[in-house]
């Protein structure tokens, strides 16, 4: 395989292991927020769900950059600005629904007179989802600036 094969292909495979670790932080954040037994801990703050949010798009962009340089294939500063900016803000519109959800409150009626009782119930506020559709524009403009790279264009040995 030629060098420029493999730094196509390192790069694609970097894309694919940072989605897979987009997705298992939102997991881990959404079960973060959730947890009963943190939250005995540190209550449910804004400036507990900032410094959770935060922390995880510094890991992202940690991980991004250090698949990049361990198998060179950095794709130029202003490239991979876009492609973690997408990433970015589709990790808010996932995020986002979770961290600021809506709260609804359930009754529950009793057989005994005047004996009712309510709870609060939180569910995810998927309007914060719709953030996610933002991050288009930069894998857009990431893709377009990495096509006219000369490693992707049309080579005569890989034809």
């Amino acid at each position: 395989m030629s060098l420029e094969m493999t730094k196509r292909s390192g790069f694609v495979l970097r894309m694919l292991s940072l989605a897979a670790f987009s997705c298992m932080l939102i997991f881990a954040s959404i079960v973060v927020i959730d947890n009963s037994e943190l939250n005995k801990l540190v209550p449910p703050s804004t400036a507990k769900t900032l410094s959770i949010l935060f922390g995880y798009i510094v890991a992202m962009t940690t991980f991004n950059y250090a698949l990049a340089t361990k198998g060179r294939n950095f794709m130029g500063w202003k490239n991979e600005a876009f492609i973690m900016l997408g990433f970015i803000v589709s990790f808010l519109g996932m995020f986002l629904p979770h961290a600021f959800p809506k709260t609804e409150v359930l009754v529950t009626e009793s057989w005994i007179p005047f004996s009712s009782e309510e709870k609060e119930h939180y569910k995810a506020n998927w309007t914060y989802a719709l953030v996610s559709f933002l991050s288009l524009p930069f894998f857009y403009k990431a893709w377009t600036g990495i096509r006219s790279m000369p490693l992707w264009k049309e080579s005569k040995n890989t034809g």
